[in-house]
């Protein structure tokens, strides 16, 4: 009786052993994978998009993990050309789909929820087709007038089209 409790003792610590020992394999394969993938998601998010609003949907995934920062533009960036904002989405996307491949590609590594956000980052698009740039107030026919902002502005233009703060990313 005394050999069979020996015999179930050791059975339980070997199979212990060998559990902890898959653990670490387990851990020193996927280590390298999710460092790789977390520096090129940290290299996408410090990619800043001119005058683009940070809560943009289309912008706001293209991130895995942590929160996505707040400021991803700047209202005064007056120079800034539909091609600037074309070309910094371009890079953060790229990036960004970089570390979902490794993501994908080895999501033995990673929990369900960083497979998802690669999966959101995979299908999103990779350029911008058209960038609509934001615009002052103005009269519905064009007409610029100085009267924005009082009663009565544009009365006899059709009415004040709002200003359009932030530039709007379209895609095909």
């Amino acid at each position: 009786m005394l050999a069979v409790v020996a015999l179930v003792v050791l059975s339980g610590l070997s199979i212990g052993v060998w559990d902890a020992w898959k653990d670490d394999q387990h851990e020193s394969m996927c280590q390298p994978h999710r460092t790789e993938a977390f520096a090129l998601s940290d290299k996408a998010r410090a990619v800043r998009i001119p005058l683009v609003f940070a809560g943009d949907a289309d912008i706001s995934i293209l991130q895995l993990g942590a929160k996505f920062p707040d400021d991803l533009g700047d209202l005064d960036a007056t120079s800034t050309t539909e091609l600037d904002i074309a070309m910094a989405y371009a890079e953060k996307r790229d990036l960004a789909g970089q570390a979902a491949r490794i993501v994908l590609d080895h999501q033995e590594c990673f929990d369900g929820d960083f497979i998802a956000e690669a999966s959101r980052i995979d299908q999103a698009p990779t350029e911008v087709s058209r960038v609509e740039m934001p615009s002052a107030a103005h009269c519905s026919d064009g007409w610029p007038s100085t009267s924005i902002g009082r009663r009565g502005a544009c009365s006899h233009h059709g009415g004040v089209v709002p200003a359009h703060l932030w530039a709007t990313l379209f895609f095909d």
